[in-house]
């Protein structure tokens, strides 16, 4: 048996869901995220941890909101055309985007960022 919930706090947890609702649709709706860059590692690679921050902080930058998570499988490689499958989660949905590395100059490193058409959710 679950414990009730007070009102405002059933107001406060739609109130979120509503939020990060809009987070994603409002992510989806841009599709393309420009502007993230990283500095590549001694191997000329974006860390993994370094793509995602990276892609978080886009994404609020863009929204106005970051997402709860961002995974990638792994770093990328530092070469332009290069290409990383993500997922990013916010609240109870799930998208899927690709990271493209669009240009490298010495340890600087940009990509763009685009969210996939078709979310899920829990």
């Amino acid at each position: 048996m679950r414990p009730a919930r007070s009102d405002s706090a059933f107001r406060l947890g739609l109130r979120r869901q509503t939020v990060l609702r809009r987070v994603v649709i409002a992510v989806c709706g841009l599709a393309l995220v420009a502007g993230c860059s990283a500095h590549v590692e001694v191997q000329r690679k974006v860390a993994k941890a370094d793509l995602e921050k990276g892609i978080s902080d886009a994404l609020q930058k863009t929204v106005g909101q970051r997402p709860d998570s961002v995974t990638c499988p792994g770093p990328i490689d530092a070469k332009v055309g290069q290409q990383m499958r993500c997922e990013l989660v916010a609240g109870t949905t799930k998208a899927g985007l690709t990271a493209t590395v669009n240009t490298v100059n010495g340890s600087d490193v940009r990509y763009s960022v685009k969210v996939d058409d078709h979310v899920s959710s829990n």
